[in-house]
């Protein structure tokens, strides 16, 4: 059974924008836990696990891109009030891209897709595929990479536990093919770190190709988990106020 995505929000303040966000590969909602406090006042932020992951750990894991996309949307459509906004990392990017594909198919689309770490759907991998190597040489292949964060990374016993998850999630970042279909029509916000193994400047651009509205993108210093830097914490909160005045905006206007 699907289960609603509990908010790791600031449900005591009033925010013009709610903001659903997706981790990275074998990543959970525990990564937003901070969020909800350098983005209060301006965003609700919502965490959303993917079956298999964090607060949805017993249930089954999902292998097939479909699925993911409809459980996520599903998970957006049921929480979404107003304007809002996708936010993913890595896998997680391509997970929100997804599900605003289907929500905009709706009629309900977000008033902004951010995505980080991650090349654009229609760009190739930026290094060689590791999903299929033996265990030893997968969680080599991914600390190399970077693209372990470094609290699971330090902790063999902990990443060696959650190996079904990480290989499952790699596998479905390693063969994503974006299915034919529109660009969306709300700006995209892409953000990306220079020494990123992950991705590369032209696979950044591409997310370009996916918007008929606005397209930023903004390089940090950096590897994969960039995320953390005060730089990108600044300039991500400056594009979602801007995002929660458009939005507050066209609202008035249809009323």
């Amino acid at each position: 059974m699907r289960q609603r995505a509990p908010s790791s929000g600031t449900r005591g303040q009033v925010a013009d924008l709610r903001l659903f966000c997706f981790p990275h590969a074998g990543g959970s909602s525990a990564r937003f836990a901070g969020w909800p406090g350098w983005l209060a006042g301006s965003a609700e932020v919502i965490a959303v696990d993917l079956p298999g992951h964090g607060r949805r750990l017993r249930e089954p894991l999902l292998t097939s891109w479909r699925l993911i996309a409809e459980d996520a949307a599903a998970l957006i459509g049921d929480q979404a009030a107003g304007t809002f906004a996708v936010f993913g990392h890595s896998l997680g990017a391509l997970v929100g891209y997804e599900a605003c594909r289907r929500l905009a198919g709706q009629g309900r689309p977000p008033a902004l897709l951010l995505v980080a770490g991650r090349n654009g759907p229609t760009a190739g991998l930026s290094h060689r595929p590791v999903h299929d190597l033996p265990d030893a040489p997968f969680l080599d292949a991914l600390r190399e990479l970077g693209g372990t964060p470094s609290e699971v990374g330090s902790e063999p016993d902990l990443l060696e536990a959650f190996l079904p998850v990480l290989r499952t999630d790699m596998r479905l970042a390693e063969t994503y093919e974006r299915t034919p279909g529109p660009p969306l029509d709300c700006p995209i916000a892409a953000f990306g770190a220079r020494e990123d193994q992950l991705t590369d400047g032209f696979g950044l651009l591409a997310w370009n190709r996916e918007t008929t509205a606005d397209f930023e993108l903004s390089l940090f210093t950096g590897q994969h988990f960039f995320t953390g830097q005060a730089a990108f914490a600044t300039a991500f909160a400056a594009r979602l106020a801007r995002a929660a005045r458009q939005g507050t905006a066209y609202m008035r206007s249809v009323r």
